[in-house]
Parts: structure tokens; C-alpha cells; sequence
């Protein structure tokens, strides 16, 4: 989604420093900068790893147990996939908001976008659109032209508001609902001959080394949902052989069926927000429950473009393309999500564009000659309704989440590699329901532990 040009883009930035400490205070924005904190919410959790590991200021950066799985799925053979397709949905997933993002001056999303194929007219004849060229359509006509993604929804927030950021991603609205007067009181700041002001213009890669994902070293702890019955869905439940080392209660690894491999390796399609939502606002990375607080709590109709704007950010659904058979983030019902083509001249020639619409999203008003159509579904590359990785076969987790496949040579070799006594090793036989799932997805986004944190309540 973010093209070569986008390493010279800069969006400016008002910030005010205390003198004494160099330490920066708050900092007052416009839509351009306010829209990239809010697109780090749509990111699936694979393209954040990837951005920051590969394209940050300080170095190569881990986020937790996120590298490693996401290294796993690039080593897994192609013999345990249902298909090969599903390696690359996996290694770089879609942006379920790639159609808001695409139209952000800063755009820090480097997946390439879906390219889909429709017939040369649109009309009640036509059908459906498809990922692939070699079709025909049901008018008759081969669909031949390529659709690319494109958006007139301009981004998240309001471009004719401003907003405050405070050093801790708090995001609040330039209104007369906050006082920065009480924010640098709070901050010890007791005359302005102590503060500077200075502009600072943001490229992608400072955007990327922002401390809330680099810097400040996040907090592991209990995660409060795993009290809440709210979660206690009884139709996810995974059996599960632990190994654990008894010296020090590690977890080696977990050896379950091909769904808890399946759900382990869906972590890399979930959207930040989501993630943020599914465990309650406690995700322990840095600013983040911050920042997706702040944003839930900022005016729809006076502050964001429009209503689904804001849906996309703080309760964003997967793809259809992406369900299991045992789903911890809601997918979007196919019949929830409408494709919109249409042509537009440009340059003197006719091009075609392919729009997302959630059912309550409305029509962009420079969509002329329009369609709504169907993706093929018999061309539309997404998950196998069999999961990710083949039946009978059981997968072996490691505790900084690496999958692959389990077997008696392959488990010795594990041991082995760890230079770990079989008499230092026990086993455990449990069963797990969705908050071990959501504590384990909550551990991986902190630490490479995220066996030994997100279970650890099994044999305390």
C-alpha cells in the first residue's frame, strides 16, 4: 500500500518541550499526523512485525513472539498446507482497512494492494469480480481490465479539526474540553520561560521508531480478562500435551491438533485494534491501550469522517477470506461487505476501481456509473475450508510461538537443541478455552514467552 515516494513524504508536527529535560510534553496535530496513529490500529499484527524489524531507525526491533511465528510460517513446508496460497496470506495479510488508508498523505502500510479483474462495462449484467484474468463474466464480455483499490474517504479524522497528543499517545480533540494549561500544570511546568516550542516534520521510518513500540519497555502482567465469563466461549476448546521444564516451570512447547496450530498461526492476520478490543483495552504494549482508548472515546460525527471510519479503527472484523473453523476475531459476513466498481476517466483513458462498503457505509460521491458485484468465490484467494495446515497431523508450539510440525524425532531434537535432561522434563495434559487463547495472544505481543506467561495459571 505505501509506494517508494512515501520514504520523502513528511507531515509536520507542532511540539512543546520542556528546556530543563528535553522531554516532550504534548504536541498539537493535524489530520495528516492524527491519521497515521490511527492507521496503526488497522495493521495486521504480521505487517507491524515485519515494519519495525525491517524498517526502523534503531536496528532490527522484535515485538515479542511475533518474529519467530511469523519466521515459522515462512519454514513451514508447503506438504503441510492445504494450500500454498494460504503462506502468503499469512506473511502478508490484508489491511481490512487498506481502502481508507490508501488515501493518506503518510502512508506507512507497504502491503501491495489487491489487484481484481472486471469485464470492460458495468451493469445489471455483470455478475461478479474476480483475482484473476482468465475469466468471463456473465455478460459475456472476458474480464480482462484490471481494478485496482481506491477510496475517496480521504482517511479517519476530520481534516478541518486539530488535536492534542500528549508524549503517551493520548489523542484528545483541540477543544475546550481539555486544558493544556492543566496538562503542563500536572507535568510541573510553572511558567512558559521553561517550555519551547518546535516543528518537527515526521517521515515514514521516525514514524515507525515511535516509543510506544520501541522505546518503552512494556509491562507483562496478568491480563484482568482472564476473570471475565464474558469469554468463556465453550465451543473454542483445544486439548493440549505441555512439556515443561521442572527446574523452572518453562514451557518447552505445546503439542496440539491442526486447530491450535491453525489459531496460533491466524495471530498474524488480527488488526492491532482488534486485538486491543478482544482483550479489553489491556494489551501491555507500551501507549497502545492508550491510544485505542483515546480514539473510542473522540466524537464520531464531530471529529472522524464518518461513523465507519471510527468502526474500522476500534472494532474492525477480519476478511471473509480469513475464516477457521475456530475464529477468536469476528469475521465479516460476506453478505456484509459490498464491491464496489466503477469507471472513472482519467488522463484521457477509462480506469476501473474497486471500493469496500460495510453494509452501513454509503456510496462516495465521485463514484459515477457504478456496480455493486460479488467476489468470485471460486477465484478469491483466501483461507482453505479445511484451516491452514493439514488433518491428521499434530504441531508442536514452542514457547516463543515457532509451529511446525510434531513428531517423535522432531520432539527429541527440540530437547536436544535445549540441552535439557529428560529427568528435568514433565508433561501435562490439559484443556484450554478462549481466555488461555486471548492470555497467549496477549503474551506474544510482549515476550518471547508467550507459552510459559499466557498458561502459567495451568500449573501454578
Amino acid at each position: 500500500m505505501a509506494t517508494d515516494t512515501q520514504a520523502d513524504v513528511q507531515v509536520s508536527l507542532k511540539v512543546v518541550v520542556n528546556k530543563e529535560t528535553n522531554k516532550v510534553l504534548f504536541a498539537e496535530a493535524e489530520k495528516d499526523f492524527v491519521d497515521v496513529l490511527c492507521s496503526f490500529l488497522t495493521l495486521p499484527l504480521r505487517t507491524i512485525a515485519r515494519l519495525v524489524e525491517n524498517e526502523s531507525t534503531m536496528g532490527p526491533v522484535t515485538i515479542g513472539s511475533l518474529n519467530s511465528l511469523y519466521r515459522s510460517v515462512a519454514a513451514l513446508d508447503n506438504n503441510c498446507l492445504w494450500q500454498q496460497e494460504d503462506k502468503k496470506i499469512l506473511l502478508h495479510p490484508r489491511n481490512m482497512a487498506e481502502d481508507f488508508c490508501n488515501s493518506l498523505k503518510l502512508n506507512i502500510d507497504d502491503t501491495q494492494p489487491k489487484i481484481y479483474f472486471v469485464c470492460e462495462s458495468i451493469s445489471y449484467l455483470c455478475d461478479s469480480i474476480c483475482c484473476t484474468s482468465n475469466s468471463y463474466c456473465r455478460c459475456g464480455k472476458p474480464r480482462n481490465q484490471e481494478a485496482s483499490l481506491k477510496s475517496s474517504l480521504k482517511g479517519f479524522v476530520n481534516d478541518v479539526a486539530t488535536f492534542v497528543i500528549t508524549d503517551d499517545l493520548i489523542v484528545m480533540p483541540n477543544s475546550m474540553d481539555y486544558s493544556s494549561f492543566a496538562h503542563l500544570q500536572n507535568s510541573g511546568i510553572k511558567h512558559p520561560c521553561l517550555l519551547k516550542e518546535i516543528i518537527v516534520n515526521v517521515t515514514r521510518k521516525k514514524v515507525l521508531h515511535l516509543h510506544f513500540l520501541l522505546e518503552k519497555k512494556p509491562i507483562i502482567q496478568t491480563p484482568t480478562f482472564l476473570s471475565r465469563s464474558a469469554e468463556n466461549n465453550s465451543s473454542i476448546k483445544f486439548k493440549l500435551k505441555l512439556v515443561i521444564r521442572k527446574s523452572d516451570g518453562k514451557f518447552l512447547y505445546a503439542q496440539g491438533d491442526k486447530d491450535f496450530a491453525d489459531m496460533v498461526l491466524s495471530f498474524l492476520t488480527f488488526p492491532l485494534g482488534g486485538v486491543v478490543r478482544k482483550l479489553g483495552g489491556n494489551s501491555c504494549v507500551g501507549s497502545i491501550d492508550g491510544l485505542y482508548k483515546s480514539v473510542s472515546g473522540i466524537d464520531e460525527n464531530l471529529y472522524f469522517m464518518s461513523k465507519a471510519a471510527k468502526n474500522r479503527l476500534v472494532d474492525p472484523c477480519l476478511f471473509p477470506q480469513l475464516k477457521l473453523s475456530i475464529q477468536i476475531l469476528p469475521i465479516l459476513d460476506s453478505s456484509e461487505l459490498k464491491y464496489l466498481v466503477y469507471h472513472r476517466y482519467i488522463d484521457f483513458g477509462k480506469k476501473s476501481f474497486v471500493h469496500y462498503l460495510k453494509a452501513d457505509e454509503s456510496v462516495p460521491a465521485n463514484a459515477s456509473n457504478s456496480n455493486f458485484l460479488s467476489l468470485s468465490g471460486s477465484e478469491s484467494p483466501g483461507i482453505s475450508d479445511k484451516g491452514i495446515v493439514k488433518g491428521s497431523k499434530m504441531f508442536s508450539v514452542t514457547d516463543d510461538l515457532v509451529v511446525a510440525p510434531s513428531s517423535l524425532f522432531a520432539d527429541l531434537n527440540l530437547i536436544s537443541s535445549l540441552n535439557i535432561s529428560f529427568l528435568d522434563v514433565k508433561e501435562k495434559v490439559v484443556t484450554i478455552g478462549l481466555m488461555e487463547c486471548l492470555n497467549i495472544l496477549n503474551a506474544s505481543l510482549t515476550t518471547t514467552s508467550a507459552l510459559s506467561i499466557g498458561l502459567r495459571h495451568l500449573i501454578s
